[in-house]
């Protein structure tokens, strides 16, 4: 569908254009290729900003990837030591017994905290 419409435009180009055979198909040749150039440049913007998104999302999913492997950690550490588990006195009890095979003559070793406090470290998942 075509449309009527009045512009202005200078002399000489009016006249170069009268002497075309249809000079209504050559302007609105131009002007879509004006108005192309226009959507080229907003497709390169948007090329840009998707790159950009890109690289947000890569960022993120490596950081999402770095939380998942936490916790995987996390819950193997917890099912490691529920397998472990031993009474509180059986546990206390174990720590002395290796607290006693760790002393020799040759070397003198201090211990910080009592057994009590040591185990309430390793139930909590802490490492001594």
């Amino acid at each position: 569908m075509k449309t009527n419409i009045t512009i202005t435009i200078d002399q000489e180009i009016a006249k170069k254009l009268r002497e075309e055979t249809n000079f209504s198909d050559l302007i609105n040749e131009q002007m879509k290729g004006y108005y192309d150039v226009k959507k080229s440049e907003n497709i390169e913007f948007l090329s840009k900003e998707l790159i950009k998104t890109k690289q947000i999302l890569k960022k993120n999913r490596k950081k999402r990837r770095d939380i998942e492997e936490t916790i995987e950690k996390i819950t193997q550490k917890q099912k490691n030591f529920k397998k472990k588990l031993l009474s509180k006195a059986k546990m206390i009890e174990q720590i002395r017994t290796r607290r006693a095979n760790e002393r020799n003559p040759q070397k003198r070793v201090e211990y910080f905290i009592t057994p009590e406090q040591e185990y309430d470290i390793l139930l909590k998942g802490g490492k001594i």
